[in-house]
């Protein structure tokens, strides 16, 4: 599942991207440079410097069974709107640099 910034987009909407996968990997949320919000697998994705030149923003990566994605995460309010925050901060227009820090 993605998320597309550019358009009208809801904190509900965005709980729905977090409960989209399993909390049984690393997981990291990623914003495209078309403003297309997405999570992806930290294990099978390559991650470095040129992979993340690529991106418009990335947040950090959320380790395997720490409860930051999936249904239950999906339920936290504050999470998610502490996440839906960022992203508007963020995008279209980053704030500061590629990598955005969450006060989680």
């Amino acid at each position: 599942m993605t998320l597309d910034l550019k358009g009208e987009w809801s904190e509900a909407d965005l709980a729905k991207l977090i409960a989209s996968v399993n909390d049984d990997r690393d997981w990291r949320l990623e914003v495209s440079k078309d403003g297309v919000a997405s999570l992806q697998d930290k294990t099978a994705n390559p991650t470095g410097a040129d992979y993340d030149e690529g991106l418009h923003c990335y947040l950090e990566t959320w380790s395997q069974g720490t409860d930051f994605v999936g249904p239950s995460a999906a339920g936290d309010k504050e999470l998610v709107g502490k996440i839906g925050k960022a992203l508007r901060e963020n995008y279209p227009n980053l704030k500061k640099d590629k990598f955005v820090y969450v006060a989680l």
